[in-house]
């Protein structure tokens, strides 16, 4: 049987994810949005959402996986307070029900902040900031969906993994394992992946279309910007012969994990590297095509 593999676009997971990155701000200085983002979000929300959001960030960001899990499960596939109005409605035993299916633990602690705290914060967050910002992402995430519904006819489930992620070859030893594929806005060029029992969840990073015709193309300006830096310029090197292990990596050229996660987001994004996933293990190798890429992209830039 054939890894499964689905499209699924929502504002839901928009939903999820914004006020993850607004709450959390993980991975802020590698988005696009930048870490002006939050200041700009801060001055349009009442202090009391504010105060709420500093709180949830000394929670667990496991509780966000729940959120994922439900909007898999979701009733109405593009309504927000639909969503939100489920959440509230969910009983006990449902959660238990939910959780158990995607092999998730039940913490009753959890299950009540989602009710208590998280459904009326991102009430408030779909309605003064989600809806507005909406024409800066909805029509981009549909578009993406669909290119992506079209590639599915011409590639097999690995192939379009590859090219929706940007890298990412996902060798599940589970045939029948289904892989949800989720174009999101706030996270670009970052991917997000939810590994639950029988689903992985990969909320992947929307193409941005090229806008100014004689700027640089943003392609070409992440890829030079990728290599400008010595120390990913040495990660390059080290899995030029061989894909090797995060942790192999690590000890090789003697980084620290945040720092080579950083540096691995930035030329994952940029096309430089493939990351082979298997469910456990994950290894890092060259993107041959990304170094041609290069080459022709900026030949094609300076020589029209």
């Amino acid at each position: 049987m054939a890894l499964q593999v689905r499209i699924d676009c929502s504002p839901v997971y928009e939903l999820i994810s914004s006020y993850m990155l607004f709450v959390h701000r993980k991975w802020i200085r590698n988005v696009d949005l930048g870490t002006g983002w939050v200041e700009q979000v801060e001055q349009s929300m009442p202090e009391a959402f504010i105060k709420t959001a500093e709180t949830l960030k000394k929670t667990s960001m496991h509780i966000f996986d729940l959120l994922y899990a439900a909007a898999l499960e979701r009733k109405h596939p593009h309504d927000i307070p639909q969503f939100l109005a489920q959440l509230e409605e969910m009983k006990e035993a449902d959660w238990k029900c939910l959780l158990r299916s995607y092999g998730q633990p039940y913490r009753q602690k959890h299950v009540q902040m989602i009710k208590d705290i998280f459904v009326p914060a991102l009430t408030l967050w779909n309605e003064r900031y989600l809806q507005p910002s909406s024409i800066y992402w909805e029509q981009l995430i549909l578009e993406d969906a669909n290119e992506k519904l079209k590639l599915m006819y011409k590639m097999n489930p690995i192939e379009l993994i590859e090219v929706a992620t940007n890298g990412v070859v996902f060798n599940h030893p589970d045939p029948s394992h289904e892989v949800v594929l989720a174009p999101f806005w706030h996270y670009r060029p970052i991917n997000m992946t939810c590994a639950f029992k029988n689903t992985t969840l990969i909320l992947y990073a929307a193409h941005d279309p090229e806008s100014d015709e004689d700027g640089p193309p943003l392609s070409l300006t992440r890829m030079l910007s990728a290599i400008s830096n010595e120390v990913r310029l040495q990660i390059l090197r080290a899995i030029a012969e061989e894909p090797i292990t995060f942790s192999q990596l690590t000890a090789h050229l003697k980084l620290g994990k945040n720092a080579a996660k950083h540096h691995l987001a930035i030329l994952r994004a940029a096309g430089y590297i493939q990351t082979y996933w298997n469910g456990e293990v994950e290894k890092i190798a060259l993107r041959q095509e990304g170094l041609s890429d290069l080459s022709v992209f900026l030949e094609n830039y300076v020589r029209p």
